[in-house]
């Protein structure tokens, strides 16, 4: 089957989506507003059509000097003749309300093509009246499905949520229980925390002052890994390094920055522990490749992968902003190395039943089947 992904770039929690479907003798494409610097393209190559002139006049009217590119979209007719040549089967769309988004929904109709739109949005949230009818007219226009990783409740919004939207995981790779990492060196566990430097929300500072609080008490070490590549990262980074040392944690926090994503899985599996005390978070793929690996998390409740943490089995769901719960739930894992054993077996079991690759296409087959009556291979 040829499957086409339209979408602002080829982020890295789309990597192992790419993976799986070609595992399964799909034709797989993509179709971006622009391309990063950092991204992995070893598994497709993203195409990024010449932006039209109208694109660049309503983006130089409107977007402020921004580099984000919502108000991208290609040359009609040049668009149009390439979805023509391409003839995908299913057509899979982020964030359906952008310029670019309408565009090659409305080609992939004229078509034929089989549409799925994505947003990263809580299936089960509360919608407003407005909202619902604006989901549910773009779904029976399109003849759509529509898919999101996040299902944070077990009971249903007020409100609902309109037919033919689903609840698909964002897959990751699983790491075999053999190569997760089992001992504690003589340093204490290993602690890793992923979040750009120069973005406050991430909270890089009140995990170091959690450190602070233990660091008398516990033995550890961290490792405070994030993206640092313009001078507005590096001021930041300079800043938060600094705290580091003035809380006396100079000889326990290894930096990285700028890590390839190649690299991530053994950055994770040589870790004990992962923090990501960021908030509003909208969905934090490292959550779940940290669980892959093995790794019990604590992250906030302002996450939006929480709902894939347990209390106490497979990590910690902490208050924003809470140094109290942020240290309470570290010394838990730092002070019992049974228990932290036993939640990475279960981490790594629920990571595997819910988050791989296999969990991912078992979901997304279900939508293909229960919206078009087709049967994925």
């Amino acid at each position: 089957m040829k499957i086409l992904f339209v979408a602002p770039r080829f982020h890295t929690n789309q990597v192992q989506i790419i993976k799986i479907l070609l595992e399964k003798n799909h034709e797989v494409f993509f179709h971006v507003s622009c391309i990063g610097a950092t991204e992995d393209h070893s598994l497709v190559t993203p195409v990024c059509y010449k932006q039209s002139k109208l694109s660049r006049f309503i983006e130089k009217k409107f977007d402020k000097g921004q580099s984000n590119k919502r108000f991208y979209f290609p040359g009609a007719f040049t668009y149009w003749r390439a979805m023509k040549q391409l003839q995908p089967q299913i057509v899979v769309i982020r964030d359906p309300y952008k310029l670019f988004s309408q565009l090659a929904a409305f080609f992939a109709l004229l078509i034929k093509a089989k549409i799925i739109f994505y947003t990263q949005e809580d299936l089960l949230r509360t919608r407003s009246r407005k909202t619902l009818l604006k989901q549910k007219f773009t779904i029976d226009f399109f003849k759509a499905a529509w898919i999101t990783p996040i299902k944070s409740n077990d009971s249903p919004g007020e409100k609902g949520w309109p037919r033919y939207m689903y609840h698909v995981p964002l897959p990751v790779s699983i790491t075999p229980e053999h190569a997760c990492r089992k001992d504690i060196s003589n340093e204490g566990p290993g602690i890793l925390m992923i979040g750009k430097y120069h973005q406050e929300r991430k909270k890089h500072m009140l995990f170091l002052q959690a450190l602070g609080e233990l660091k008398n008490q516990y033995r550890f070490t961290a490792t405070i890994a994030g993206e640092c590549a313009n001078e507005e990262q590096q001021t930041r980074f300079m800043k938060i390094k600094a705290a580091a040392y003035d809380l006396g944690l100079n000889d326990r926090v290894e930096w990285k920055q700028n890590v390839p994503f190649s690299q991530m899985s053994t950055l994770y599996a040589s870790h004990n522990i992962f923090v990501l005390p960021a908030i509003d978070e909208p969905y934090s793929i490292s959550v779940n490749e940290a669980m892959g690996c093995g790794l019990p998390v604590i992250c906030t409740d302002t996450c939006g992968t929480k709902f894939n943490i347990h209390n106490g089995e497979n990590g910690f769901v902490i208050k924003s902003n809470s140094l109290e719960e942020l240290t309470a739930s570290l010394e838990a894992l730092l002070s019992n190395y049974s228990k932290l054993d036993q939640m990475r077996l279960k981490t790594l079991q629920y990571a595997r039943e819910n988050l791989s690759g296999d969990a991912f296409y078992a979901k997304f087959a279900q939508v293909v089947r229960e919206r078009f009556s087709i049967i994925m291979n």
